[in-house]
């Protein structure tokens, strides 16, 4: 019988339906995006990066960002070296919203993150890391903290034991340093050595962009579960094809119709679910979705100035699929 790789996972307490998480990505984890993952499978969903001052100070913007979608999403939240900052915080976000999985980001690499002393920035602090983790698991929540394999240099031997110790209910690697933000490979080698550090709920991130290739992560790092970012905007369906290919040995990939027709809606919940003013937002999740079909020069160029749904109505209609796109099933 085939071992079964995608499961629940229970932390702390709380149930998670499944153990394939979508990955938060500034600019692109709002609301929408999230139950679009959602639908198509993702157990666990996190919102964008939400500022403890903001949340300290009541700042509306930062709680609009805040709100869940529903029961299956966690806060994730960022600031400097102020644990009594991000234990508030997440008192505050518990209470307002029911939160029960609170994330401490320790990985965003991006520039004027670091400037505040936060994301990975923190993981030149170890100890500091530690605090913030034990501040927030303080409140109650379920801990959940995100880190990379370091700023300039690999340093999980001492930020893996220091959060475990002081309660992280689970640990998600990005196995890339911080100054390396997205350019050459993850370095997988390092989940597995992180899977020998702590007996934590273990999730391991990063360059997971098939069905194949999730399977063979959760297989081969034992980690209790993976997230999926990038892959996953361009191709929100994703997690259903892992799930598929979990359990049925195969999977079916999407027509460009059913493709096309899930665009459209993913952008009439934008327009329902945000305060943007224009559609420009979603404008690089489509761009992302359309290019990973294929045949989609002339489409590109429509969609990369779209304002309105009727825009984007009319930029896909009369997309077609190239001869011969690969949406029958694939086994493995």
């Amino acid at each position: 019988m085939r071992e079964k790789l995608v499961h629940p996972i229970e932390a702390a307490g709380v149930t998670v339906p499944n153990n394939l998480w979508f990955a938060p990505l500034a600019g692109y984890s709002y609301h929408a995006l999230r139950v679009t993952a959602k639908k198509h499978g993702a157990g666990l969903t996190y919102t964008e990066m939400i500022s403890v001052e903001g949340v300290v100070r009541g700042d509306k913007r930062t709680m609009r960002m805040a709100a869940p979608e529903d029961g299956n999403t966690a806060v994730q939240l960022f600031g400097g070296a102020e644990p009594e900052k991000f234990h508030n915080a997440a008192k505050i976000m518990m209470r307002e919203f029911g939160y029960k999985i609170v994330d401490i980001n320790f990985g965003c690499p991006v520039r004027k993150v670091i400037r505040i002393g936060a994301g990975s920035c923190l993981l030149k602090e170890p100890s500091a890391m530690g605090e913030i983790v034990r501040a927030v698991k303080e409140t109650g929540a379920v801990v959940s903290a995100k880190i990379r394999a370091g700023y300039s240099c690999v340093n999980i031997e001492k930020t893996i034991p220091i959060i475990d110790d002081a309660g992280a209910d689970i640990i998600i690697v990005h196995p890339r340093l911080a100054t390396q933000m997205f350019g050459g490979a993850a370095d997988w080698e390092l989940i597995s050595r992180a899977r020998e550090m702590t007996g934590r709920i273990l999730i391991g991130n990063g360059d997971i962009d098939s069905p194949e290739t999730a399977l063979a992560r959760l297989r081969e790092s034992r980690v209790d579960g993976i997230m999926v970012g990038r892959a996953a905007i361009a191709k929100p369906y994703l997690f259903r094809l892992i799930a598929d290919l979990d359990a049925t040995g195969s999977y079916v990939s999407p027509s460009l119709p059913e493709v096309r027709d899930g665009l459209i809606e993913f952008a009439r919940l934008f327009i329902a679910t945000s305060n943007a003013r224009s559609m420009s937002p979603l404008r690089s999740a489509v761009l992302s979705t359309v290019k990973s079909m294929g045949n989609s020069r002339e489409v590109r160029g429509k969609v990369s100035s779209i304002t309105t749904l009727d825009e984007l109505i009319d930029a896909l209609d009369g997309w077609h699929e190239r001869e011969g796109y690969p949406h029958e099933t694939v086994t493995q």
